[in-house]
This record gives C-alpha cells, sequence and structure tokens, in this order.
C-alpha cells in the first residue's frame, strides 16, 4: 500500500467517525513519506477527537516546525491545549490562528473560552461577539467535538448568567439565546 492511499485511508476512517482507527493509517503515512504536515495534522485531529490531547500538541509542534505559518496547526493546537487547561498557550495559538485564517469563526469562540477562563471578561465578550456574528454551522460542529469538556466552560458559563451576566449589557437577546444554545 503506497503512502498517499495510507493517508486517504486514515482520512476515510476519520471522517466516517473512526479516529482511534485512524491514527495508525497516518502513522504509516507519515513513516512511508507522506507529506509529513497532512499526515500529523491528520493524526493530531483524531488524537483530539479521543481525548489524547497532550499526543496532539505533539503532533501540531512538528507540522510548526515545517510549516511555520500553518493555520490550521495553530488552531488545533490552541483546542488542545484548551482541553487541558493550558488557557495562556490556547490564546497564543489561537490568536495566531484568527492572524492568517480571519475567517474561522471558531477559532473565535475557543478563544472567547480560553479568555473567560484567565478572567479576562471583556476580551472574551469581544470574541464571543465575533463568534456569534459566524454560521452556525461552523460554531454547532465545534460544539459537537468539544461542548462535552465541561471543564473548560465553568467561568465562560457564568457569562450566559441571565441578567447577572455580563453578557445581558454587551449582546443582544437574540445573540443571548444562540450563545447560550451553543453552550448548553
Amino acid at each position: 500500500m503506497n503512502e498517499r492511499h495510507l493517508f486517504q485511508e486514515g482520512q476515510k476512517l476519520y471522517l466516517t467517525g473512526q479516529p482511534r482507527e485512524s491514527i495508525g493509517s497516518f502513522t504509516e503515512a507519515a513513516d512511508e513519506g507522506c507529506n509529513p504536515v497532512n499526515s500529523y495534522l491528520g493524526r493530531g485531529a483524531a488524537y483530539i477527537a479521543i481525548g489524547e490531547f497532550e499526543r496532539a500538541i505533539v503532533d501540531f509542534h512538528r507540522v510548526l516546525r515545517i510549516d511555520e505559518d500553518n493555520e490550521r496547526a495553530f488552531y488545533f493546537r490552541g483546542i488542545a491545549y484548551l482541553n487541558i487547561g493550558g488557557f495562556e498557550d490556547a490564546v497564543i495559538d489561537l490568536t495566531r490562528s484568527i492572524e492568517l485564517n480571519h475567517d474561522r469563526g471558531t477559532a473565535f469562540l475557543a478563544r472567547s473560552i480560553a479568555y473567560a477562563e484567565l478572567g479576562k471578561t471583556d476580551e472574551s465578550l469581544r470574541d464571543l461577539k465575533t463568534a456569534i456574528a459566524f454560521s452556525n454551522v461552523e460554531v454547532e460542529s465545534f460544539m459537537n467535538l468539544f461542548g462535552n469538556n465541561r471543564t473548560f466552560f465553568g467561568k465562560y458559563m457564568a457569562l450566559l448568567d441571565g441578567d447577572r451576566g455580563p453578557l445581558s449589557i454587551v449582546l443582544s437577546e437574540e445573540e443571548i439565546a444562540k450563545a447560550q444554545k451553543w453552550i448548553h
């Protein structure tokens, strides 16, 4: 089996809801000389999907050593940092992702969560407002992947606390309802 086929097999497994199984194919593809950026991005995303965030971070470091401006590696590494409580590192990576691709609404949402956990409410609200302007489909996809991790939603959920939360001052009722739908 050639390296390109191994990579495609990894993609197929990942996209059909088998991220754990895709890791072997992405690893073999990289070992056989397939484009390492694509192989490590794929494997890193699979590691995130199965909750192995430290291993994902290692793969995204590898990508960034090869391609120092890889927006997807910054984005996904930021997500991995977010999941392990590395909120400052998450903000750094997500900011770089946004600089490289201003159209990734989920990067704004993820950075908003990291800012909230760091107690930076103004920054968090600014990013949430930006994320709300993006498509529901993108953000709902993000929440489906990462919304079950309530460990990093504690302070963020307090922002949505009805009339007492700071969102009631900054966002319209429609925007608050949209944000609550994502989080709850």
